[in-house]
């Protein structure tokens, strides 16, 4: 099955998750929609981060920022409210969460849904 399929019927079975612990709780980590991607990296911007790669920079930072959980509780539950429950984890546990969240934003979901725009803009084209 090719990768595109296996995305889209993963996610209409509802299999398309992750879990996580942190501070000793188990959390499950659903592909982000844009708007939460959006409402992370406003708060990942606040942090001061270097390197090739999101996975990388998270990698330099010294201990856990209020923009780092705060980001991490967008991904967790759509806002964040989650973020003061987040302090219990440690680093190790925030940076591991942080990097299934990143592993979710797949590329070629996007490409999927952007090749498929195309072919329904070519199929909904009035002959001329």
């Amino acid at each position: 099955m090719n990768q595109a399929a296996k995305i889209v019927s993963d996610s209409l079975l509802g299999l398309d998750f992750k879990n996580v612990e942190i501070g000793g709780i188990v959390y499950t980590i659903k592909p982000p929609i844009i708007k939460i991607i959006c409402r992370a990296i406003r708060h990942f911007s606040t942090i001061e981060m270097k390197g090739e790669n999101i996975v990388e920079a998270i990698k330099q930072i010294p201990e856990v920022t209020d923009g780092l959980l705060n980001g991490l509780s967008c991904f967790i539950c759509g806002n964040e409210d989650m973020a003061k429950v987040l302090e219990n984890g440690t680093f190790e546990e925030v940076k591991d969460a942080l990097e299934v969240c990143f592993s979710m934003m797949d590329v070629s979901a996007f490409l999927c849904v952007s090749s498929m725009k195309n072919v329904s803009m070519l199929a909904a084209r009035l002959k001329q």
